[in-house]
């Protein structure tokens, strides 16, 4: 968020203490007897700007720039959480050791991990993170059904001349299979990004300021249960119910908001969609009922 320069109303950025058009000092004493904003800090400063989170005035050495871009004071400033991740460390730990950190902390803490962390990222770190947990989620179950798939060919008759015979229908499988755990990554990824769009429209009707890149930051790292997928069939069922409770927890840290705004942001798109979709089931057992009667 800019501010104007008092002297030449040129836009500045929030911890500026000199105006970059003009050169001018933005530490301004107030006059005597001056009806002018004060500091809250520094009563015989002049107030330069607003704090976006308590409403306070600030001169120019006591704002500063939130992660988000907006003015907060000294004090807001100061309780910012300022914790990386391992996952914001990537360049010291590698990605793939980031990664596994990061997930086992979203997996046993979520609370504190959300809670203290900072808010910002790119929208690349994010979607990263949201490929490499749906890639884990779907591998080693392609695998399984694969290898299930191929054993179960071996014991089909041989060939007949009627459809493909049990050696192209193993290749068969096992093409699907790759093509799978290829393709699965790239559409959670495309799904991360609609989830998160729905779910910010949500959040913001309840009233959270913060920008896109926050819920789509929180979405991705809150798909780390995910990483369950290594086991068998059993991690991708138990995954989705620890996801959805993890972006509670996620939303309510990010965002910084009450635990029922992030609730209902993390919760009210899947309800909504399952709601819609057992209702059009329920509706195409009564009509294929209707019409056997």
């Amino acid at each position: 968020m800019s501010l104007p320069c008092p002297h030449c109303q040129r836009p500045l950025t929030p911890g500026d203490r000199f105006c970059t058009a003009c050169g001018s000092s933005l530490l301004l004493e107030v006059a005597p007897g001056s009806t002018e904003p004060t500091c809250a800090v520094h009563p015989r400063m002049k107030g330069l700007g607003v704090c976006s989170r308590c409403g306070a005035f600030a001169c120019a050495n006591c704002l500063h720039a939130n992660p988000q871009g907006l003015a907060i004071c000294a004090s807001c400033h100061a309780r910012e959480p300022d914790v990386l991740l391992p996952w914001d460390r990537r360049e010291e730990l590698g990605t793939f050791k980031a990664f596994y950190k990061t997930c086992v902390e979203v997996l046993l803490r979520p609370g504190p991990t959300f809670s203290e962390s900072r808010t910002e990222g790119t929208v690349g770190s994010s979607l990263l993170f949201s490929l490499m947990c749906g890639f884990l989620a779907f591998f080693t179950t392609g695998i399984v059904y694969a290898v299930f798939f191929g054993a179960m060919s071996m014991a089909l008759p041989s060939d007949t001349g009627k459809g493909p015979s049990p050696s192209e229908f193993r290749w068969i499988m096992v093409a699907m299979m790759g093509a799978w755990i290829i393709l699965a990554p790239v559409m959670a990824v495309v799904t991360t990004v609609v989830n998160a769009a729905i779910d910010h429209l949500v959040l913001r009707m309840c009233g959270v300021t913060r920008g896109f890149q926050v819920t789509l930051r929180a979405n991705a790292l809150s798909q780390a249960p995910y990483a369950l997928g290594v086991v068998p069939v059993c991690g991708a069922q138990v995954a989705p119910v620890w996801t959805m409770v993890a972006r509670v927890f996620a939303y309510r840290g990010q965002h910084r908001t009450t635990w029922g705004v992030a609730a209902l942001g993390a919760l009210l798109a899947p309800m909504a969609t399952l709601c819609l979709c057992g209702s059009a089931y329920v509706a195409m057992l009564v009509f294929i009922m209707n019409n056997k009667a």
